[in-house]
């Protein structure tokens, strides 16, 4: 995750974090050493300073962590993939078996044929390549009329995978 994060957001978080097992440390290691009552007859002004970087670190996580607006409801397949593994995944996970697709030469008619995905993508209300990527991580998300759910198993396949069969489709339809 802190990867995906801007890097003020990274920053914020960082400082937010290293506050609070300065505070941590301090008061399990310095503290008790130093004065061996700690925190005595301070407890209750502690267990507020306590709480006080508790929720601190909390806030930090929910407002440094949050996603960039316009991401709401984007896949994970945000890399281009590669159109000719696209293909070859196609075969190798069955979709031939099931589905229609010329460049792929199938005829399957199990589930829907994939020749018309854009009319499909835009019946369903989406940009092409999230109702693709959808369809395929989340095979129940949106069902073609006509055809009923569950039918179309949830691949196993990590998200490069995705992109491909994605970059596959998409350029073919």
């Amino acid at each position: 995750m802190p990867f995906a994060l801007s890097t003020g957001h990274q920053i914020g978080l960082a400082g937010t974090g290293a506050a609070f097992i300065v505070f941590a440390l301090v008061s399990s290691f310095v503290l008790p050493s130093r004065y061996p009552n700690f925190p005595g007859r301070y407890r209750n002004l502690y267990l507020v300073v306590a709480v006080a970087f508790f929720l601190a670190m909390m806030g930090a996580v929910l407002v440094f962590g949050r996603e960039a607006k316009g991401n709401e409801g984007a896949t994970t397949t945000t890399a281009a993939g590669n159109a000719a593994a696209g293909k070859a995944l196609f075969a190798s996970n069955g979709c031939a078996a099931c589905h229609e697709f010329k460049p792929a030469g199938s005829t399957g008619k199990v589930g829907p044929s994939l020749d018309d995905l854009s009319g499909s993508a835009s019946k369903a209300g989406q940009p092409l390549d999230q109702f693709i990527a959808t369809s395929i991580t989340d095979p129940n998300a949106y069902v073609t009329p006509g055809y009923q759910q569950g039918v179309m198993p949830k691949l196993p396949l990590s998200s490069t995978q995705v992109a491909d069969l994605v970059a596959f489709l998409s350029s073919s339809s």
